[in-house]
């Protein structure tokens, strides 16, 4: 939200949409020109000043990309364009890209090459698994490869973001891309259902609320959740004045967890929530007008405004006199490579990929937010007038970094979703099954 940003949602978004709102077309997004980097902004720094390595090699170096973006998707070739140009300008170097189908694949790839000694130079990991990759001791720190110009460089990135990706006091991620969660909603079925939609509700009980009122309206689900990985879960109990981890440990068992559980679970019971765990399938149904408000990842926007005019987005609904908590969403890239060349080259990459100028062009045709204040600086004709975007952007003040399980994230996450599903099939209570993954979730940290 972690998770998980999706390879080919722009097909899927499409194929879902065009059937319920709007003619098929074949036009592909245009991308949207980028205007020139605020000339306050120094340029980032080439790594050949910055960072010791080894003699330049006789042959090129070569090194592969690894991101979670399939082909066909304009994110993966957008990269795969980036790759193309890096490797006309640095014909030093030969970067290969590789399309994983999702973030947990890259680690599972990670844990196989690592063991055969054939690591990426460059590799995409959704915020959330820092701390078990950094904890792997196979990333590179940034400050150690940038030198004395890693401060001035890595300081233009939202701090919200760094803070993930940095321990003690070494950043080893830098952000390439940010997904917020938030809600879309059918601002056309809100009407039908005598709800206004250009006031949508501002509250977690106002969410349910609407969602029992189409329910009732119109006779079809109210609101569905991305249920893919628990980010939107942990969300909802962050945002709501709970926690999943404190100093005294795993609190997925605490009464605000429990009850914002159960509050998913009552929806589902009545009517008024649709479960779905399998996410394309709960897109496509949001798609059909099944149901008025899918809780989701902001990485649609830029879909919806091309397709579905009426698809509006509203901020997070937080519980009565909290505010909004978002985990960060999306991406960070991280340095790994074979030798100190590798990393070296790995390095003058992630410069190339992540400077103000590709990091607002990303974020203008991607449906990702920018990573860099220099960025979003050089956005403002395109944000202004957007409102679903804005929303988006004005969520950055609540990002927050994910929780992280270490080494156990993997199957931390899995304990959460079987609770998830339990409740949500009517098997257990949210307080049983919370209670046993909060157990089975300490005894895996004490292992």
């Amino acid at each position: 939200m972690k998770n998980t940003l999706r390879s080919i949602l722009m097909m899927l978004v499409i194929a879902a949409l065009v059937a319920a709102c709007s003619p098929a077309t074949e036009e592909p997004v245009e991308p949207a020109p980028v205007e020139e980097a605020a000339p306050e902004v120094e340029e980032a720094p080439a790594v050949e000043e910055a960072a010791e390595v080894e003699e330049a090699p006789s042959e090129p170096v070569e090194i592969a990309f690894w991101y979670p973006y399939g082909e066909g998707s304009w994110t993966g070739d957008f990269l795969a364009g980036k790759i193309e140009s890096f490797n006309a300008e640095k014909p030093d170097i030969i970067v290969t890209g590789q399309s994983y189908e999702s973030y947990t694949a890259i680690i599972e790839g990670l844990q196989r090459a690592a063991a055969g000694e054939n690591l990426p130079g460059v590799a995409s990991i959704g915020f959330g698994f820092d701390e078990y990759i950094v904890s792997s001791d196979l990333a590179a720190s940034y400050n150690e490869l940038l030198g004395d110009e890693a401060e001035a460089y890595l300081g233009d990135f939202f701090p919200a973001l760094t803070a993930v990706t940095t321990f003690d006091g070494e950043t080893y991620g830098v952000p390439l891309a940010l997904s917020v969660a938030e809600i879309f909603y059918h601002s056309d079925l809100f009407e039908q259902a005598g709800l206004d939609p250009d006031n949508p509700p501002t509250t977690w009980a106002g969410f349910l609320e609407a969602a029992r009122t189409i329910n009732t309206e119109l006779g079809i689900y109210g609101a569905t959740f991305a249920l893919d990985d628990p980010w939107i879960f942990e969300t909802t109990v962050r945002s709501n004045g709970g926690a999943f981890l404190t100093e005294e440990g795993p609190q997925l068992n605490s009464d605000v967890a429990s009850a914002a559980l159960t509050d998913w679970g009552t929806g589902v019971a009545d009517g008024s929530i649709l479960y779905n765990a399998d996410f394309f399938e709960t897109l496509q149904s949001f798609g059909a007008q099944q149901v008025a408000m899918f809780a989701t990842s902001s990485y649609g926007t830029l879909i919806y405004a091309e397709i579905a005019p009426l698809v509006r987005a509203m901020p997070w609904p937080a519980a009565e006199g909290e505010t909004a908590q978002i985990p960060a969403g999306g991406n960070s890239l991280y340095v790994f490579g074979n030798s100190d060349a590798e990393r070296a080259a790995a390095a003058e990459l992630v410069l190339y990929l992540t400077s103000p100028e590709a990091n607002a062009e990303w974020a203008m045709n991607s449906g990702y937010l920018p990573t860099r204040n220099s960025s979003l600086e050089t956005m403002g004709d395109f944000i202004s007038g957007f409102d679903n975007y804005q929303i988006a952007i004005d969520a950055i003040d609540n990002v927050v970094p994910p929780t992280q399980f270490g080494t156990q994230t993997l199957q931390a996450n899995q304990y959460l979703m079987e609770a998830i599903e339990k409740v949500m099939l009517g098997a257990g209570t949210a307080d049983e099954v919370l209670a046993e993954a909060n157990q089975s979730i300490v005894e895996l940290l004490a292992e």
